[in-house]
């Protein structure tokens, strides 16, 4: 065993001291996601889902299974660790993994 000082990122949550305590953060690892995907330039908000917006099943053209599921798994890694407000999100956005479209 090795002592390498004090840790400021484990398994991708970043650590930063303040005195009021500890805050993780995954912000680095979120815009990694949306570079790898291509999504880095979209515009911010400040809720992660509109509640009006009704999906449904994918009846036209539809994308990538592969790379849908890959964004979803992606996403559930970051709910489970750092962000339980987007876990609603992608518990809707998940549903349709087998068949996803443009919408979703």
């Amino acid at each position: 065993m090795k002592d390498m000082g004090i840790a400021d990122v484990i398994l991708g949550i970043k650590i930063s001291r303040t005195s009021d305590g500890i805050v993780l953060s995954q912000s680095h690892c979120i815009e990694k996601i949306l570079a790898k995907f291509g999504k880095f330039e979209d515009n911010p908000t400040k809720t992660p889902y509109d509640v009006n917006l009704q999906l449904t099943k994918n009846i036209g053209q539809g994308i990538s299974q592969v790379d849908y599921a890959r964004i979803i798994s992606s996403l559930m890694y970051v709910t489970n660790c750092t962000r339980p407000d987007l876990a609603y999100l992608v518990n809707e956005l998940s549903r349709y993994t087998s068949n996803p479209g443009r919408g979703h």
